[in-house]
């Protein structure tokens, strides 16, 4: 005799072994319980979420002869159910009884009174799929059903079924399963099966299994057939040809380093080793998105597939903007991968156009705003020459706005070093670093996104005075972008507008460590520097000037004598 496949092993037996559908659980359990199950009821939602485990659960509970513990698992009913001879539970699959003449003998044989439990109970699997006369048919008997009688339709396609037929049922949407609970689950079956599943491989079978237990437990059985017991996160990649996780690392490395060579070595031996490229994208546009989530939040708990340290390594020096530009060309090649005869190619060409972006997707420069163009005014004047006298029209030139010098742009202030920021902290206090971390903290914790919040929330607080404030840094890049002396420019304005009037700086936090323990034994010794001297930007000084009037304006331009003004007629 077959051994039973895991899935059917370890279906779940009770309500409580249900994994992942909480809400379902408590919702059958609470109808059980107050004795107001209903007549019909849709299970929708996608595969190997439990659907049919849990349609079998509530017509073996119906059924059961303690309600007090239904399923109890130990009566006459409820083991007739388990082994699968019930007389009053009758399983149908759509797909193959699709025809009203299947539907309309089933109804006929409904109405027949239970021959061993209190309810004839009837599961429809696929349901979507009965034809549109079946499903007319079945409509009748939802609507006017016996009394003994429970129908509990499953489907993949929920949207396939006629309203009136959903309308009639107690709906039920299944979620997919949570990928931790997948994975806590499958080294729980590996304990009780004997045999080692690490759990990084548990976690990729369940990031393989999209949210479906049933395809966890099949994968995983078949990875403790190929890995003899000894189930590893290699074996895995081995078998589904996954990329493993420095693989990726490396291959972005190359990307970022713009290494052609490298990137299309790693792309041929991926190739020979059977990995699957649209896989590898997919891969891809996850690692970046959370290279993203890690700029923006520094928050490990809202990872997906990388490590605190592969984050850290992935950011280094890279933009939130430079990652996004290279997720859409991912996405784009995901795209065409659809029509593409040559699978590889199209990834060598996204490839390349990832060096690309890594190129020019830094942030840009602050340039402050253009002055709004004004709109041109015409003034009427006589002009007199010795040959004729004639009426024109002036325009007088635009104001042309203020250009910003390219030269200037990307210069940056002087960046602290040791001694410096050791002369910076002479003047910074714990009063004033509390008030400005409440104001920052108000900042940063809301929904609003801007540049600058971008960049709040990549640093943290190191140090504050009455004139200045000191960011600590994960990485360089920020602290060189912090220090590009437009950028300052507009981070201290938009700080002054919202109650920090101070001179922002940044420093790595390697940097900060190492100042902090020479700032101690400066301090203990006696031997500290002078305060740094502080300039805040100054605001550029005002001219107020008398609008002149239109005469005046032409007199200006064309001088006095040889300019006539002339009344208008009244």
């Amino acid at each position: 005799m077959s051994r039973l496949a895991l899935y059917q092993k370890y279906r779940s037996q009770t309500f409580d072994e249900v994994v992942g559908q909480e809400y379902v659980v408590r919702s059958i359990k609470n109808a059980l319980k107050e004795n107001k199950v209903g007549h019909a009821y849709l299970f929708c939602g996608p595969r190997g979420t439990g659907k049919t485990t849990m349609a079998r659960l509530l017509a073996r509970a119906v059924n059961c002869e303690n309600p007090a513990e239904a399923p109890c698992g130990h009566c006459e009913d409820c083991k007739a159910a388990m082994e699968g001879t019930h007389p009053d539970i009758i399983e149908i699959n759509a797909a193959n009884e699709t025809h009203v003449e299947d539907i309309r003998d089933l109804i006929e044989r409904s109405r027949l009174a239970p021959m061993m439990g209190k309810h004839k109970v009837y599961i429809i699997d696929e349901v979507h799929q009965l034809s549109t006369s079946a499903a007319s048919a079945l409509l009748k008997t939802l609507e006017e059903p016996p009394e003994h009688v429970i129908f509990i339709l499953a489907t993949t396609d929920p949207q396939k079924l006629i309203n009136t037929i959903i309308s009639r049922c107690q709906r039920f949407d299944f979620s997919k399963v949570d990928t931790v609970l997948i994975r806590d689950h499958l080294l729980d079956i590996a304990s009780k099966e004997k045999f080692h599943l690490d759990q990084n491989a548990a976690e990729k079978i369940a990031e393989l299994s999209d949210g479906g237990m049933r395809d966890a437990l099949s994968i995983l059985e078949q990875a403790a057939s190929y890995s003899a017991d000894n189930i590893t996160e290699e074996s895995i990649d081995e078998i589904y040809g996954l990329a493993s996780s420095e693989e990726k690392i490396g291959l972005l490395d190359d990307v970022f380093a713009k290494n052609l060579a490298g990137v299309l070595n790693r792309i041929t031996n991926a190739e020979q080793h059977g990995i699957d490229l649209k896989r590898l994208t997919s891969d891809l546009i996850s690692a970046l998105k959370d290279g993203v989530i890690w700029n923006y939040t520094s928050d490990a708990s809202l990872l997906h597939v990388l490590t605190e340290q592969q984050a850290r390594h992935v950011t280094e020096g890279h933009s939130s903007r430079e990652l996004l530009d290279m997720i859409r060309t991912l996405m784009d090649a995901q795209n065409q991968y659809r029509n593409a005869q040559n699978t590889a190619q199209v990834f060598e060409i996204a490839c390349m156009e990832l060096m690309t972006a890594s190129e020019t997707g830094m942030e840009k420069p602050y340039e402050p705003a253009l002055k709004e163009e004004t709109r041109p005014v015409s003034i009427h004047a006589s002009m007199h020459t010795d040959a004729v006298k004639e009426t024109v029209t002036i325009q007088p030139e635009e104001e042309k706005p203020e250009q910003v010098s390219r030269s200037d742009s990307g210069k940056k202030i002087e960046l602290l070093d040791l001694d410096h920021l050791t002369a910076f902290l002479v003047s910074c206090t714990k009063a004033d670093k509390k008030a400005d971390d409440e104001n920052l903290k108000r900042l940063t914790g809301g929904v609003q996104m801007n540049r600058y919040i971008g960049v709040l929330r990549q640093c943290e607080l190191g140090a504050s005075g009455t004139d200045r404030i000191l960011f600590i840094c994960r990485t360089q890049a920020v602290v060189n972008q912090i220090s590009e002396s437009d950028f300052n420019r507009g981070f201290y304005e938009y700080l002054k507008s919202n109650g920090i009037d101070k001179m922002p700086f940044a420093a790595s936090s390697d940097l900060y460590d190492e100042v902090k323990s020479h700032f101690a034994s400066l301090m203990r010794s006696g031997d500290l520097p002078e305060a740094m001297v502080i300039h805040r930007y100054e605001e550029p000084e005002k001219t107020e000037e008398k609008e002149l009037t239109p005469e005046e304006k032409t007199i200006r331009l064309f001088g006095a004598e040889n300019v006539e003004i002339i009344e208008g007629e009244k």
